[in-house]
C-alpha cells in the first residue's frame, strides 16, 4: 500500500501549482466532484482510497508531498548527494527502495560488468524486485555472461557505448556508481535524468536480446 501524506490544504496548494480547478481534478484522480468537494472542505473523514487517488493524480503530473511537509513540482529539484562507506551499494538500495514506490515501476541500469556487485546487496535488490515486480532493463556489454536476472531483462552492446561507470536510472534520479572509489554520487534533476533516461532506452531499442 502506498503511504498517502496528501491533506487538504496540500490539496490546494497542489492544484494551485497545476492551474486545476477542483473538477480537473476530480477527472484526472477518477472521483465525482463532490468526493474532491468534501476532502478540499474536510467535511468528513475521507476513504483511504479516495487520498490514493488524488494524491497518485498529482504525482502523475509532477506534483510531490515530501514527508518533511509542503508540496512541490518535481522538475524544481535539483540535489546532489553521496552514499560512500563498506556498504555504499546497501545505501543505494535504501533509496532506491523508499523513492520506487509503486509495483511495476521501471529501473534501468547501464552495468560494466554484475561481478562488482556485493552479494548481500545482490540478494536484498532482488528479493525487494520480485516482491515489488518492478520493470527491470539492464544494457551490459557484449560477451559478458554473469546475469544475475532473467535474460529478458538484458540488451547487449558494445562496451564502448556503456563507457567506465555503471549507473542506474530509479524514479525521478540516476546513482552513478564509482567502484573504484567505493561511492555512489546520486542526482536529482528531471531534466538531466530524462536525457539519460532517452539515451539509455535508445542503447536498449538498438542492442541485442540475450541468447538463452
Amino acid at each position: 500500500m502506498i503511504d498517502t501524506v496528501i491533506t487538504p490544504p496540500l490539496a490546494r496548494a497542489a492544484r494551485g501549482l497545476l492551474n486545476w480547478q477542483q473538477s480537473d481534478l476530480a477527472k484526472k484522480a477518477g472521483l465525482s466532484l463532490t468526493a474532491v468537494k468534501n476532502f478540499e472542505g474536510g467535511r468528513k473523514r475521507p476513504h483511504t482510497k479516495t487520498t490514493q487517488a488524488l494524491q497518485n493524480a498529482f504525482e502523475a503530473q509532477g506534483v510531490e508531498f515530501p514527508l518533511s511537509g509542503g508540496v512541490r513540482q518535481v522538475e524544481d529539484i535539483s540535489t546532489v548527494y553521496r552514499f560512500s562507506g563498506t556498504d555504499f551499494i546497501q545505501k543505494m538500495n535504501q533509496d532506491i527502495f523508499a523513492a520506487v514506490r509503486h509495483p511495476h515501476e521501471e529501473i534501468l541500469t547501464a552495468s560494466i560488468s554484475e561481478d562488482l556487485w556485493p552479494e548481500q546487496a545482490k540478494r536484498h535488490y532482488l528479493d525487494w524486485r520480485d516482491r515489488m515486480q518492478v520493470n527491470t532493463k539492464s544494457l551490459i556489454p557484449e560477451g559478458y555472461e554473469g546475469l544475475n536476472l532473467p535474460r529478458k531483462c538484458y540488451r547487449t552492446v558494445p562496451r564502448e557505448m556503456l563507457g567506465k561507470i555503471t549507473y542506474c536510472i530509479y524514479a525521478d534520479r540516476i546513482g552513478f556508481i564509482l567502484w573504484k572509489k567505493r561511492q555512489v554520487v546520486v542526482l536529482r534533476n528531471a531534466p538531466v535524468v530524462q536525457t539519460f533516461r532517452n539515451q539509455f532506452l535508445y542503447l536498449w531499442r538498438n542492442g541485442r536480446q540475450v541468447d538463452g
